[in-house]
């Protein structure tokens, strides 16, 4: 176990602790309004990493919608300030209507009741002279008066029927104007017109209709044009401000420009370690390939470090296998040729503990990492066991055989 470790595991020829690297560009031109950044500087869940500012932000639009807003806004104003004052006007003209209704039908009653004393006074005349002219037409024919005088008579009688016809059409006519009053047409009083009270009311009710259409109008277009803007504002302040965040926890990889430092489009503002994707990448000769398989644990002990810790086998890529070396903060150290990669899942880390942002989440460092080859796992323990035993770190021997076991003491 101690002298020919090779025996019972397989050991790696290089392990690192990797983890992505995420690169946050800007998508504008634009000016950092955030303070800079410093490598190490721990990046919490849901928190703002950098602010940019866009130097050219399109707001002709937004102000073109805005002064047609605030133009509408004016107008129901205007509106319902004319709306007010022609309603006060309606029931002005309404009192004024109804006093002149109350003076023609007050004028057309004394009216009627004057033409009613003359027509019977008439009546009582024709009466009168009817009979005065019988009688002289009677006293005519035997000689008794002369001719003329019983004409006149007749004269006389037919005047006093043309008066009496004249007033009872008089009085007719009175009545039906009385009539008339109730159903709101009024006769003309001399310079006191009375219709004039209810034509100008009908002008008025045509206006106040229209004006309540265009209020109606005006509302509708200012409601539609609000949520216009809205969506607009939105998105100009979208296109406006960059402000990314991240779901998990990250560490400032390279520093960010100054503060209020121009950048362009494109250009890349930092970098980015992001601790909740740490594994731990494992080289070993290439003829281990089907003896690991995923899901086998593997004791992984982190150099500079007296503990050991277990991890679970993510995935394996051959020896001929081309690294995404761009995209990952570490690079194992003396690789040699055929050897397998095998990645083993690290929880992630809490960049918010103290110390863990300034050791990177431990990523680069190097490990130690061995593999069973199957002998064994009890030879196995035992053997780690008293190697440790010699470095005077072993736990109790009824301890060491669990199969479960912590992760490293700075993996947050």
């Amino acid at each position: 176990m101690i002298f020919a470790p090779h025996a019972t595991n397989y050991i790696s020829r290089a392990a690192v602790v990797n983890a992505p690297i995420i690169s946050v560009k800007s998508p504008f031109d634009g000016a950092l309004m955030s303070d800079a950044l410093t490598p190490a500087t721990p990046v919490l869940p849901a928190t703002a990493i950098v602010e940019l500012q866009a130097s050219r932000s399109s707001r002709t639009e937004l102000a073109r919608l805005e002064a047609r807003i605030g133009i509408l806004a004016r107008e129901e104003v205007s509106i319902s300030t004319e709306i007010t004052a022609l309603t006060q006007l309606d029931q002005q003209l309404l009192v004024r209507m109804e006093q002149v209704q109350t003076l023609a039908r007050q004028m057309l009653e004394a009216q009627l009741s004057g033409l009613r004393g003359e027509l019977a006074a008439a009546r009582e005349r024709q009466d009168r002279l009817t009979r005065d002219a019988q009688r002289f037409e009677r006293l005519s024919a035997n000689g008794s008066v002369p001719q003329t005088q019983a004409e006149t008579a007749a004269s006389l009688a037919a005047e006093a029927n043309g008066e009496v016809i004249r007033l009872a059409a008089a009085v007719e006519e009175t009545v039906r104007s009385m009539a008339g009053i109730k159903d709101g047409i009024l006769p003309g009083l001399g310079t006191e017109d009375g219709s004039y009270a209810r034509q100008r009311r009908d002008e008025v009710a045509i206006r106040l209709a229209d004006l309540k259409g265009r209020k109606a109008r005006a509302t509708a277009q200012r409601a539609g044009l609000l949520q216009e803007a809205e969506a607009l504002r939105k998105e100009v302040e979208r296109f406006d401000r960059f402000a990314p965040q991240l779901p998990t926890g990250a560490v400032v990889w390279s520093a960010t420009p100054a503060k209020g430092a121009v950048i362009a489009a494109g250009d890349e503002v930092l970098q980015l370690l992001d601790c909740s994707r740490r594994f731990v990448e494992v080289f070993v000769h290439e003829t281990a390939f089907e003896a690991i398989r995923p899901g086998d644990t593997a004791r992984v002990r982190l150099r500079g470090s007296d503990q050991s810790f277990h991890a679970t086998v993510e995935a394996l890529r051959g020896a001929g296998s081309q690294r995404a070396t761009g995209l990952l903060a570490a690079e194992p150290e003396n690789l040699t040729e055929g050897s397998l990669s095998v990645m083993l899942r690290l929880a992630p880390a809490d960049v918010a503990k103290a110390g863990v942002a300034q050791n990177f989440c431990d990523v680069g460092r190097t490990a130690e990492v061995r593999f069973d080859r199957g002998l064994g796992n009890m030879l196995t323990v035992a053997g780690l066991w008293f190697e440790e035993l010699l470095r005077g770190t072993a736990p109790p021997l009824a301890g060491a055989f669990s199969p479960e076991g912590g992760g490293p003491p700075d993996a947050g």
